[in-house]
């Protein structure tokens, strides 16, 4: 069976060259939302300050320990940060300081001889000393200024600072070089940093929440977690005006030319997708992929993908009756660039489909931006949208959307998404959601990351039992590079409108080499070591 899905879409030319398409962009190709990494505009890095010396007064009190370097956090003007594992956060704590300087208060409220501190501008790592033998107030020397520490490897979770919950998809890069990662679905995440980029910053950002930027120096080699803060728009930001979300629709459109790249770029991309029937995954593929990203003003089909490296996981079993494949996803994904492929619900040239309503000023990696709700207009029995578009509040820029095919109607689309099933199967399209992301670099935005989300339930004509399908596909963009720009040799394309997984990967820990890829959620990690000896070489 092939998953069929089609995005509607306007061609990228002039908003007012552009022509009405079909609510589907291609007949063989398959929507699956693709994952773009993105680094972000930031400060640079914190001078060193004596933190550990500084003396606090902190009134007595019983809290969890968490609590408490969060008080601690802000009495010092610090930044903590460390691993959940190393510290056991719930734990319940007396605090009590006079005037005492900082390292004798850790000391005093973690008791555990085998933490070490580390501490860089305004940052303190607490870690696990290697060796127990050293005391826990051994405070461990400013970090050098010489770039002594090779490649390296940071892993770590991203929480929500308020109730400590995993905050998925987030980015985490270097701006100066735009090479990055995102969060899985349970928070976690690995980068890669090379050497020459130990001197450099980290920023971890994500859609309604304060970025922070930390120095790669403090982490080179450590798991550690990161808590965002809520990012709260102010009502002195909030003017008091009617607000009109067509017209702002509009001047995104508009404004094209001056925020999204007019010249082609290099992009490496992670990709995977995966098929998972019931509770068990029987199709998994990834992949690292060099595109040849044409502009925006480009035309349909310009964009070129090459294959580095990939593997895949087959573990289908010849006797079901029912297999799901996706088709064209490398393909869709690309085509997921709603600013190049404008989709109905940006397009607003008569008879405009789509009711819009502002709905809030928000914070998206760092930049104030206005939600921009979409439905279907009542009567239009098509499968079309519903979502929401973010809109960046000065420039204009489109940083990003989450939509779905429209609840009500998923049995009409499900007519298009099916490419080829039996007459004896009956497919019931469950949710399709898509979400996609923007990234600055260089005074112009790139797609950063997309993702598609699919359910159904298959059935057989006179039996009881259904299966449940899940698919995902995902993309990240990891790097760009905007010099010597060429198109590929014919020879090196991957052909992108292909069945993916059945392209004819041995299994080790350094597979990927210094490529950033996306690591899988604790289930799907599972669900893999489980058929590992499945893992094959693509190339």
């Amino acid at each position: 069976m092939g998953l069929l899905y089609y995005l509607r879409s306007r061609k990228a030319q002039s908003r007012i060259k552009s022509c009405k398409h079909s609510l589907w962009l291609y007949l063989n190709s398959v929507c699956v939302l693709y994952v773009f990494l993105s680094l972000f505009q930031v400060n640079t890095a914190f001078g060193q300050v004596p933190l550990l010396e500084r003396t606090i007064s902190i009134p007595k009190q019983n809290t969890t320990l968490y609590e408490a370097l969060n008080l601690i956090s802000q009495k010092a003007d610090c930044l903590f940060i460390y691993e959940s594992e190393t510290i056991e956060s719930d734990k319940r704590v007396k605090l009590h300081a006079e005037n005492q300087p900082l390292h004798l208060i850790l000391d005093n409220l973690l008791s555990d001889p085998s933490l070490e501190y580390k501490v860089l501008g305004k940052h303190i790592l607490i870690f696990k000393s290697k060796q127990d033998a050293y005391p826990v107030s051994k405070i461990q020397p400013d970090i050098p200024a010489k770039d002594t520490i090779k490649n390296g490897i940071i892993r770590g979770h991203i929480y929500d600072k308020e109730n400590k919950t995993a905050i998925p998809f987030a980015t985490i890069g270097i701006v100066e070089e735009n090479i990055g990662t995102i969060t899985n679905s349970d928070g976690f995440f690995t980068l890669k940093i090379p050497a020459s980029l130990i001197g450099t910053s980290l920023v971890v950002s994500h859609l309604g929440y304060m970025s922070q930027t930390i120095p790669v120096r403090l982490l080179n080699e450590q798991q550690v977690d990161f808590y965002l803060d809520r990012r709260v728009i102010s009502i002195q930001e909030v003017i008091i005006r009617y607000i009109d979300p067509d017209l702002i629709i509009e001047k995104a459109m508009e404004l094209r030319k001056v925020n999204y790249a007019l010249h082609p770029a290099y992009l490496t991309t992670f990709y995977r997708e995966g098929v998972r029937k019931n509770n068990k995954y029987i199709s998994y593929s990834e992949a690292v992929f060099k595109i040849y990203k044409s502009p925006y003003t480009a035309g349909e089909h310009p964009d070129q993908v090459k294959l580095l490296k990939s593997r895949k996981v087959q573990d289908a079993n010849p006797r079901d009756t029912v297999l799901l494949k996706l088709k064209a996803g490398v393909q869709s994904a690309l085509q997921l660039d709603i600013v190049k492929f404008i989709p109905g619900f940006l397009d607003q040239i008569p008879p405009v489909e789509y009711t819009y309503k502002y709905s809030d000023l928000v914070s998206y990696n760092a930049k104030d931006a206005y939600a921009i709700t979409f439905v279907q207009k009542s009567g239009l029995n098509e499968a079309l949208y519903t979502g929401t578009v973010f809109i960046e509040k000065e420039g204009f820029a489109l940083l990003g959307a989450d939509f779905e095919i429209n609840p009500a109607y998923l049995d009409i689309a499900a007519e298009d998404l099916v490419l080829k099933k039996s007459s004896r199967l009956k497919v019931k399209l469950e949710k399709i959601t898509y979400s996609l992301s923007y990234m600055p670099f260089n005074g112009r935005y790139y797609l950063q990351h997309v993702r598609c989300d699919i359910q159904l339930r298959t059935r057989l004509r006179n039996h009881l039992s259904s299966d449940n399908f899940y698919t995902f596909l995902e993309l990240a963009t990891c790097n760009i590079d905007t010099a010597g720009v060429q198109k590929f040799p014919k020879q090196e394309i991957l052909k992108p409108g292909v069945v993916f997984s059945d392209q004819p990967y041995p299994n080790n820990d350094a597979f990927w080499g210094d490529f950033n890829t996306i690591t899988p959620e604790a289930k799907l990690s599972e669900a893999l070591s489980k058929i590992i000896g499945n893992m094959e070489e693509i190339k």
